[in-house]
């Protein structure tokens, strides 16, 4: 006979047998189905050499058996003492002895498929022991098993036991105490993830194994194992997809495995405990309790199991979203947890540790970091809610989007039953009431004609100071049209920012747009108002060297956007030592015969002035808010006397971009000069940047570079012409300013 003929019938057989037991155990002689049970004890208190215990013990029944008796008997056996024993009152609510179904019975499989109901009745009472041993054994044992069990031989025949052991010779002790419920309904083809938790009060640790089913005689300590059917074996119990993979956890007592057959199994599971001695400093077994199981695989799970891990639509809280029919929960800003509620219970187990099993969305569609998921697991490593924490609270109005992904672990989220959550199942987060954080530019000015200062204002009880992050500073440069970030402040109340990109020679060349943007909570909370800077130019563009004649300089400048300006100050300072000293001052308001409410932008200034450096500059002061002045860029002026005789012609320019015309600064007469004529060229900070030698040479001139031959950055610079004939006794020092235009 092949091996798919004796399953058939062992399949008929087992089927046959269980009616005709049934009827058989009909009357007085009905069968008690025992489908498993445990015993915990908890030290009471001693007197004298004797100590009292208390003793809990759960029995699990198949309900077409008989009711279970409304006590039960506990002996307690060493072999340094005569048996004592106990007996335990029944204080399960309820029909005395029929108990109350085991409740995670039927979470995953129904219980037409589950083929049996299982109650539980609960007894608990005292025992006192004469004395310390290191062999004290609890044990319970009855008649009978369900004969519908496929892994034993001859179930029907085999008896039941269980026992719990104690040490007490380094101390009393309370033993751990099963917490989660040891029946289940599986069913076929689903990897499972089965927790035995316990709790153990004093502190000792804990050893998970899978042991032997065993049966006893009443009155007896001294258990025999019991025999399994072929394919089976004590730490294998169940047919499972591959061959012999159930594995326990000897750490966590969780249970994994895959069934791959229809069928009824038993299986039991100790809990050593350990405690230290710290006399003999060694580790020392002072408990153990075991638990006895019966176990149905079904041929499938229920439909809710098999949809997988599924959100809870119909919790409160929870609505339809008429536009994109989404489920919604509404949440207030700054909320840092959500909330999901789920349909059939969630295996704990499958949360990836890290957080990665969902991923949350703002508004914007940028990423939400999520810190950790809290899940309230029971004792039976479940959970029907789930805490997720965020790094950082909700702080935008509008939608959020939270779904499901695979986690690092390699799965999203499963339920108890081993059926997963579908990939990028969604929840949508309804936030509102967030706050409008309110930041304003004020002012960009050009410090000391050398770089763009940027200042901006903040309202700091607008948001809520401790989700700030940075100042983000944004530029766009003159044809551009795009704003781009060019710096970035960390201090919340630092309100000003220089722009070392902009230097003295661009600040001359054009007018730059600022504007400024906060980030808070990871999110740029928009940009502020867009202020430029004052460009100051002459009607040219460029200020040459002005004669000491009264000239007239025709200075322009745009209009600037800070504030509505009522007045622009024109003002002119000289160069003393390095330093710019004094100030003269030319008011510029705007004129009578043009009404419009900005005041002109041009101004005629005439010059008189002794041989010298100087600069002119522009400034606009914030009528309303005084503590704000734009400044614009400044010009050069240098005023020089001409040699005498005036025999060099130095000219104000080059264009050293190597087209043949003014690449070189060429000095015309300087040849004239035989004993020095030595040029020095100094950039607008006084330092000197290229000398010639003692004689200058037009056939080698100054092609606008520094001594190591690198081409200078075109703008004004500074020279000085030394010039000596010893013979006419003819002495003299020009002074000048060379402009760099490299126009290609």
């Amino acid at each position: 006979m092949d091996h798919y003929n004796i399953k058939e019938m062992k399949n008929l057989f087992k089927t046959i047998f269980a009616a005709v037991a049934i009827l058989a155990f009909t009357g007085t002689a009905k069968a008690s189905h025992n489908a498993g049970g445990d015993i915990q004890y908890e030290y009471i208190s001693s007197t004298g050499g004797t100590h009292k215990y208390k003793l809990v013990m759960r029995l699990y029944r198949d309900v077409t058996g008989i009711t279970l008796p409304t006590s039960a008997t506990v002996y307690a056996c060493s072999a340094n003492y005569s048996t004592v024993s106990a007996t335990l009152s029944e204080i399960t609510p309820g029909t005395s002895g029929q108990g109350v179904v085991a409740p995670t019975l039927f979470d995953c499989v129904s219980s037409t498929n589950a083929g049996v109901t299982i109650n539980v009745v609960t007894y608990e009472g005292e025992i006192t022991l004469p004395g310390n041993a290191p062999d004290w054994t609890f044990a319970f044992s009855t008649c009978c098993r369900n004969p519908g069990v496929d892994n034993i031989l001859n179930p029907s025949s085999q008896g039941f036991y269980i026992e719990a052991k104690l040490n007490n010779q380094i101390g009393q002790n309370t033993s751990p105490e099963f917490v989660s419920e040891p029946v289940r309904a599986f069913c076929v083809g689903r990897t499972f993830n089965w927790k035995q938790s316990t709790v153990e009060p004093d502190g000792d640790s804990l050893f998970y194994r899978i042991s032997h089913v065993k049966a006893g005689a009443g009155g007896s300590c001294t258990p025999t194992n019991i025999t399994y059917a072929t394919g089976w074996t004590y730490d294998q119990p169940i047919t499972t997809s591959p061959a012999q993979s159930l594995y326990m956890n000897s750490t966590t007592g969780l249970i994994t495995f895959k069934p791959a057959s229809v069928e009824i199994d038993v299986m039991a599971v100790t809990v050593d405990e350990y405690r230290y001695d710290s006399t003999l400093y060694v580790w020392r077994k002072i408990g153990e309790v075991n638990r006895d199981m019966q176990i149905a695989i079904a041929s499938a799970c229920t439909p809710q199991a098999q949809a997988g891990v599924q959100l809870d639509y119909q919790a409160p809280g929870i609505y339809q979203d008429p536009d994109n029919g989404l489920p919604t929960v509404d949440y207030n800003c700054l909320d840092s947890t959500v909330t999901l509620k789920f349909k059939v219970k969630l295996d704990c187990s499958s949360i990836s540790p890290d957080g990665t099993d969902f991923r949350l969305t703002k508004p914007d569609g940028q990423p939400l970091a999520i810190e950790s998921f809290t899940a309230n697991c029971d004792a039976n490593n479940e959970a029907t809610q789930m805490t997720i924490k965020l790094y950082k609270p909700l702080s935008k109005n509008g939608k959020y989007f939270l779904y499901s992904k695979v986690g690092n672990d390699g799965n999203t989220l499963l339920n108890k039953c081993g059926f997963p959550m579908n990939e990028f199942d969604t929840i949508q987060l309804n936030v509102t009431g967030c706050f409008n954080a309110i930041y304003e530019m004020e002012n960009v000015t050009i410090e000391d004609d050398q770089n763009p200062v940027i200042e901006w204002s903040a309202d700091t009880s607008s948001y809520p100071d401790y989700l700030f992050q940075e100042w983000q500073i944004f530029r766009k440069d003159p044809g551009a049209t795009n704003y781009v970030k060019v710096g970035t402040v960390f201090d919340q109340y630092k309100y000003n920012f220089k722009d070392g990109q902009i230097g003295f020679i661009k600040v001359d060349q054009d007018s730059y747009d600022y504007r400024v943007d906060m980030k808070l909570n990871d999110d740029l909370q928009g940009a502020s108002n867009d202020i430029h800077s004052i460009l100051l130019e002459r009607d040219n563009g460029i200020v040459p060297i002005v004669d000491p004649d009264t000239v007239p300089v025709n200075l322009q400048w745009n209009q600037y956007n800070g504030w509505a300006v009522d007045s622009y100050t024109v003002f002119l300072q000289e160069k003393i030592g390095g330093t710019w000293m004094g100030e003269w001052i030319h008011d510029h308001v705007a004129s009578p015969q043009n009404p419009v409410l900005a005041p002109d932008t041009t101004y005629q200034m005439f010059l008189e002035l002794a041989p010298g450096e100087y600069r002119v500059c522009v400034r606009t002061t914030n009528p309303l808010d005084t503590q704000y002045t734009a400044y614009s860029n400044c010009l050069p002026i240098i005023i020089t006397t001409p040699p005498f005789p005036d025999t060099v012609v130095v000219p104000n320019f080059i264009t050293p971009n190597g087209d043949g015309v003014n690449d070189g600064f060429i000095i015309q007469n300087v040849d004239d000069y035989e004993d020095l004529s030595q040029l020095s060229i100094y950039n607008r900070w006084g330092d000197r940047v290229w000398q010639s030698d003692y004689l200058y040479d037009n056939s080698n001139p100054w092609r606008g570079t520094n001594m190591n031959g690198v081409k200078l950055a075109d703008g004004v610079y500074f020279y000085t012409l030394e010039l000596l004939n010893a013979s006419d006794n003819y002495e003299y020092v020009v002074n000048g300013t060379v402009t760099i235009m490299d126009a290609r």
